[in-house]
C-alpha cells in the first residue's frame, strides 16, 4: 500500500466513524436516551458534510475541500465531549467517542500531501486592509466575546457550561488564539488557517443546530454570536483562500 492510499483510506475511517456516530446512542441519563438521529436538521447537516469529505478518500482532484468538510464534522461532534469534560466523561455513549473519529479525515489529507498526491496549503494572502480579512478578524471577535454570554437564554455561558467548569470555554480560547494566529499570518497555523477556520465553525455551529427549528427562542445571546461569529470567520479565510491559492505544478512528464 502507498502511502497516498493509506491516507485516504485513513480519512475513510473517519467518514464510517462520522456516520455512525449519527446513530448511536449521544448520551444516557436521567432515564432519557439521546442521539443526533433525535434532530434531523442536525442528521442533514452531518450527513451533507461526510458526503462530501468523500471527494478526498474517492482520489477525484477535490482533496482540500473533502477534508475541510469533514473537518467541519469534527467541529461539531467535538461539541458535545467538551461539555461533559472531564468530570462526567463516563456519561457519553458511543456516538459522542465515535464522532471524534472524524478528525482522521484532515489527518488522512496531512498523508496524502506528505506523499506529494494533494496540492499543498497555501498561505493566506493576509491583506489586513482588504474586506475578506476584515469578515474573518470580526469572525474572531465575535468568537472572543461570545464565549461569556449565555448559551440558552438565563442558562450558563460557554465558559461555564462544561460540567468540569471551563473545558468547553477553554477549546473556544485555543480556537480563537489559533484563528487569530492564522489570520496574522503566523507560520503553521497560516498554512493551516482553513481546516482550522473549518473546525472552529462545526464547534460554534453546534449549539445552533442542535436548537434549529424546533427551540431557536431559547437561543441564548452567547449561542448566536458564536455561530454568528464561526460563519464570518469560515465566510472570510475562504474568500482569503480562494485569493491566495495558486495551482499546483505540472506533474513532471514520463521518461
Amino acid at each position: 500500500m502507498t502511502k497516498d492510499l493509506a491516507g485516504r483510506g485513513i480519512s475513510m475511517v473517519g467518514i464510517i466513524c462520522g456516520l455512525l456516530a449519527v446513530g448511536l446512542v449521544l448520551f444516557a441519563t436521567g432515564g432519557v436516551t439521546a442521539r443526533y438521529l433525535d434532530h434531523g436538521v442536525v442528521v442533514a447537516f452531518v450527513i451533507a458534510l461526510l458526503a462530501g469529505s468523500s471527494y478526498l478518500p474517492a482520489e477525484v482532484g477535490f482533496d482540500t475541500l473533502g477534508a475541510a468538510l469533514g473537518t467541519i464534522a469534527f467541529g461539531f461532534y467535538l461539541y458535545v465531549p467538551a461539555i461533559f469534560a472531564f468530570d462526567r466523561l463516563g456519561t457519553p455513549g458511543p456516538a459522542a467517542w465515535l464522532g471524534l473519529g472524524t478528525i482522521l479525515i484532515p489527518i488522512g489529507l496531512s498523508v496524502v500531501r506528505s506523499a506529494g498526491q494533494a496540492e499543498p496549503a497555501p498561505p493566506l494572502q493576509v491583506t489586513p486592509a482588504s474586506p475578506h480579512f476584515a469578515l474573518a478578524f470580526s469572525g474572531v471577535v465575535l468568537l472572543a466575546v461570545g464565549i461569556w454570554l449565555p448559551v440558552i437564554s438565563d442558562h450558563a455561558s460557554f465558559w461555564n457550561l462544561s460540567f468540569s467548569g471551563h473545558a468547553l470555554g477553554i477549546v473556544l480560547l485555543a480556537a480563537v488564539a489559533a484563528n487569530a494566529a492564522a489570520l496574522l499570518g503566523v507560520g503553521l497555523f497560516a498554512r493551516g488557517a482553513l481546516l482550522i477556520a473549518c473546525a472552529t465553525f462545526g464547534l460554534t455551529a453546534a449549539a445552533w443546530l442542535t436548537e434549529a427549528f424546533s427551540h431557536l427562542d431559547s437561543l441564548g445571546s452567547g449561542g448566536w454570536i458564536e455561530a454568528v461569529g464561526g460563519l464570518l470567520l469560515i465566510g472570510g479565510v475562504v474568500a482569503m483562500r480562494l485569493g491566495g491559492a495558486t495551482a499546483p505544478d505540472a506533474l513532471p512528464a514520463p521518461s
